[in-house]
């Protein structure tokens, strides 16, 4: 049998309680249900059942529903009643209620019931059910009636009657201070004929043989927890001397059974065997669940603006002379200087360069919007005679001119996402520069778009490259501006996390030209090791979690202020986000602490949303993917994976679930040049190899190379164009 998918029943309990409760499973033993807060608690049931399962959630799901926040202890006229009983009626209530709801629901607990029965949940295989207690039979009769044979008398049938037809909370109380009254009532019958019957057994033992009977006193017990009357007496019982009772004998155990079933009167003791063995149905291997919140950040706090990493770049990537450098020794600034000339013109040549792949990206793109557009044209007839068909008319009846109606496409954006890690160290320029490509294909079909490089360097501070943006630390570990309302269970956003705006459409086009410039020879200065770089953007971590959290306030604004209908957000990293932390609350001084999330199992809220945030760090990125997602309905996440030696990795992370095995994903790989492929969270996912991302699309050999270079170069350039045509159908095929 299949496992039963909690995060669906989750999704159950909320259907079922029409409204969006707050569903948590926790390491508890029993269920419950917050009505202020309106959260729903579940174990984590380690059930196989469909049938059980949604019969527990059901029943839940009918105290929060039905069930009044509600302290009847504090009450005069109900105090005294035992909560037993007041649970016994108002289960009944709000099942009987729950089944009426939701007819479906009658078979889950119809059949639920029934293999709990059969388990014997309730602790009665080795009792005779006329013997229990009224409330215990009562509890029986509603919920697993339908198996057993259990007589009521008359007053007790009229108890079953007002069960049976109560609406209200005032009416359970009402029927549990009946229901408690006639308990006692039976009880303190049940003991009187005990001692009835004990006293002519009595008389009986004396009659017979003359002798005198030990002296026994019989009195009925105060105290309601007593199992028996009390029995005082010395010497060996009549019962010693004969080998087998007599039949004057029988009527003590029954009496005793009676006496014994009645003696807590205050319990519901089928009730309590119950909630017993459903506490051994929770897993005690599974780790507690966390739920997880996404904050609302604040992004201005952790955005470095275009304009202020402009004018620092400009300060670090500016000719130096002894006028404004008195201090550098002058071949230094000699050699400063030429490292910049041969930069920029590196940089001159690639844009040159890299205009017809740009062209080629426009000229798909167009092909690809157009045949489009035209598959979701409509033509219809119009009333008019079309004059070229007007002599067919005795064979053709369709005579009139006809109207071709092509809908507009949507108004498309595109957000990147940058790794700026440094693991990236190696392959970050060749990146670089498919980005680019990318950034002026936007350019010239007139997509607006935004670039953001993420990191955590501690050298990106505010205080640092922005004094306006200086930050205050606390012991918290994170800067109190980053979000707008801090709340235990939120994801934690660090502190040193910055994502850095380096380009925009909404830039002037100068600016822009020099921005990429800029940040290519910061590329090329830091990942070459040729020439000084700016320190304040240097590589450091790999927050991947905390920017696509941030990416979803940031699209969501741009698709509000700028119009765009179809958003795209493209992820260019080398590797997964480093763990993420949870706020907790401490139990000794309630001060905030983090919780590592990769802890446990983790589950993400989005608004009255959940997702499997899984127990790992991949699964807990695509998790949060799925929630940003949810809040942007027309909001594409493509992801672009470089690869250098963990195929095996990627493929368990991420493709596993796209391929039947291993050896096809590599197979794709190498007779495309790449992996391209669909997940639940990300619409594509591209993995490509850093050796191929590196190769050449341009045939460029030594003058004078012999014919092995030749044809190496050649080979080279070959997998580079293909690599490039299959990436650019496959990007152009998502935004088109």
């Amino acid at each position: 049998m299949m496992p039963v998918n909690i995060e669906i029943k989750g999704n159950l309990a909320k259907l079922l309680a029409t409204e969006n409760l707050i569903i948590e499973h926790k390491a508890v033993d029993t269920a419950s249900f917050d009505v202020q807060r309106r959260v729903l608690t579940l174990p984590q049931w380690d059930i196989d059942s469909n049938y059980v399962y949604d019969m527990l959630v059901a029943h839940e799901v009918g105290h929060a529903l039905f069930t009044p926040n509600r302290n009847y202890k504090l009450e005069e006229d109900y105090k005294h009643i035992p909560h037993d009983y007041v649970n016994v009626v108002e289960d009944a209530r709000i099942e009987r209620l729950m089944k009426q709801k939701y007819a479906g629901l009658n078979r889950d607990f119809y059949k639920g019931y029934e293999e709990l029965h059969s388990q014997d949940f309730f602790e009665v295989d080795e009792d005779d059910v006329d013997d229990l207690k009224l409330v215990d039979r009562i509890n029986l009769y509603f919920k697993i009636g339908s198996y057993l044979c259990i007589d009521f008398n008359d007053e007790e049938n009229q108890l079953i009657t007002e069960i049976s037809q109560a609406e209200t909370f005032d009416q359970v109380l009402e029927i549990s201070k009946k229901l408690y009254a006639l308990g006692q009532q039976q009880k303190q019958e049940v003991e009187a004929l005990e001692l009835q019957q004990l006293a002519e057994l009595k008389q009986g033992i004396e009659s017979e043989d003359g002798t005198p009977a030990t002296p026994v006193t019989l009195e009925p017990s105060d105290d309601e927890d007593d199992d028996a009357p009390e029995v005082e007496g010395k010497g060996d019982t009549p019962a010693e001397q004969t080998d087998e009772p007599d039949d004057d004998q029988a009527p003590e155990v029954e009496a005793t059974n009676k006496a014994g079933n009645h003696a807590d009167i205050d319990t519901a003791t089928t009730q309590r065997s119950f909630d017993r063995n459903a506490e051994g149905l929770t897993s005690k291997e599974v780790g507690e669940t966390q739920y997880i919140t996404l904050p609302e950040v604040d992004i201005d706090s952790v955005q470095i603006k275009f304009n202020v990493l402009l004018d620092s770049l400009r300060k670090t990537f500016t000719y130096k002379t002894a006028d404004t450098d008195p201090c550098t020794h002058p071949y230094e600034l000699q050699q400063f200087n030429n490292n910049l000339d041969h930069v920029f013109s590196e940089y001159n040549n690639f844009k040159k360069s890299a205009r017809k792949d740009v062209n080629n990206l426009v000229k798909e793109f167009e092909m690809k919007k157009s045949a489009d557009s035209y598959s979701r044209s409509a033509t219809s007839r119009t009333g008019m005679l079309d004059m070229t068909k007007l002599h067919t008319y005795k064979y053709n009846e369709d005579i009139f001119k006809k109207v071709t109606v092509i809908p507009e496409g949507k108004n498309h954006g595109l957000v990147f996402l940058l790794d700026w890690s440094g693991s990236m160290h190696y392959q970050l320029e060749d990146t670089l520069k498919q980005l680019y490509k990318l950034v002026w294909f936007c350019r010239k079909v007139q997509i607006p778009f935004e670039v953001y490089a993420f990191t955590s360097d501690s050298w990106m501070l505010d205080d640092r490259l922005d004094p306006s943006l200086r930050s205050t630390y606390s012991y918290e570990g994170t800067k109190p501006e980053h979000v707008k309302s801090k709340v235990y269970g939120e994801m934690v956003i660090p502190a040193e996390f910055r994502m850095v705006n380096i380009l925009s459409s909404l830039e002037r086009g100068r600016d822009l030209d020099e921005m990429m410039k800029l940040i290519y020879c910061q590329t090329v200065a830091m990942c070459s090791h040729t020439g000084d770089y700016n320190r304040h953007f240097a590589l450091s971590g790999t927050p991947l979690n905390e920017a696509i959290v941030c990416t979803g306030q940031i699209t969501k604004h741009i698709i509000k202020t700028r119009g765009i209908q179809k958003c795209h957000v493209v992820v260019l990293t080398d590797g997964d986000g480093f763990h993420s932390d949870v706020w907790r609350e401490s139990s000794y001084d309630k001060r905030p602490y983090k919780q590592a999330i990769y802890s446990g199992r983790s589950v993400i809220r989005s608004g009255s949303k959940t997702f499997s945030g899984g127990n790992n760090g991949s699964d807990f990125t695509l998790g949060l993917v799925r929630a940003v997602k949810s809040e942007l309905p027309n909001c594409s996440f493509l992801g672009i994976r470089l690869l250098e030696r963990d195929y095996r990795h990627f493929y368990m992370q991420y493709a596993r679930e796209s391929y039947m095995d291993f050896d096809q994903m590599k197979e794709q790989n190498r007779k495309e040049g790449m992996i391209h492929f669909k997940t639940n969270s990300f619409d594509q996912w591209y993995g490509i190899s850093c050796t191929k991302l590196k190769a050449d699309d341009e045939l460029t050999v030594d003058q004078g190379a012999d014919k092995r270079s030749i044809s190496t170069a050649f080979k080279k350039m070959n997998r580079g164009k293909k690599t490039n045509r299959v990436m650019v159908k496959q990007f152009i095929d998502q935004i088109a």
